[in-house]
């Protein structure tokens, strides 16, 4: 198993070189992409090579020229999952930058953007995100019991046969060591596909 924190650019552009361009790259995932220095570099890669993008983040780690550099792009789904009132978030990740890059976003008027929160927007931002703007989500679920039980309960387990709704089984996870993992999901990685630094993007469904 890798200990690897971050997919690297070139280890990156190896993977994506063996994936068709018919399947949409989404920058989401088990974490916040922008944690990765290269992300940026990553989307144009993507988007330059044909792909549809995807891109579902809190912000934290983005700064305003990466902003300017995916305004460039046509974005298929630009997400941002904003700071709620420090209900189910952590808040103190809340100061003047992250106000400053909201700000931005929203100024930039790009297109298909979305501004999600759980519970109540953070009051340092509430009144930045136009309302037409703002999605209040569904009640917050534990995803494979990662949520503390004193804020959400965790679910009952699913009896039975499962299903992928939208041909979600095909929305998979590129890890670091060029791992392919089911779904976002799969936190414990007990789905492994294959690796796609070493085998073909068919192989991975074989």
């Amino acid at each position: 198993m890798s200990h690897a924190s971050h997919l690297g650019l070139e280890d990156f552009k190896r993977c994506l070189a063996r994936v068709p361009t018919s399947v949409g790259i989404g920058f989401a995932g088990y974490s916040e992409p922008w944690l990765n220095p290269d992300c940026t570099e990553m989307v144009e890669h993507a988007f330059a090579k044909g792909h549809g993008i995807r891109i579902f983040t809190t912000l934290v780690g983005m700064n305003g020229q990466d902003l300017q550099r995916l305004q460039a792009l046509r974005l298929g789904v630009f997400v941002v999952h904003v700071f709620d009132d420090g209900t189910y978030m952590n808040s103190r990740l809340v100061g003047d930058k992250y106000r400053d890059l909201v700000r931005q976003l929203v100024d930039a008027d790009i297109p298909l953007i979305r501004f999600v929160a759980l519970g109540e927007p953070h009051p340092d931002i509430a009144d930045i995100i136009p309302t037409k703007a703002l999605i209040k989500a569904r009640p917050m679920s534990s995803r494979g019991g990662s949520v503390d039980p004193k804020i959400v309960a965790p679910r009952q387990p699913v009896v039975g046969a499962l299903t992928c709704v939208d041909e979600r089984q095909y929305r998979n996870v590129l890890l670091p060591n060029g791992d392919v993992t089911l779904c976002s999901m799969d936190f414990e990685r007990r789905h492994v596909l294959g690796n796609l630094l070493y085998e073909g993007y068919s192989a991975l469904f074989e």
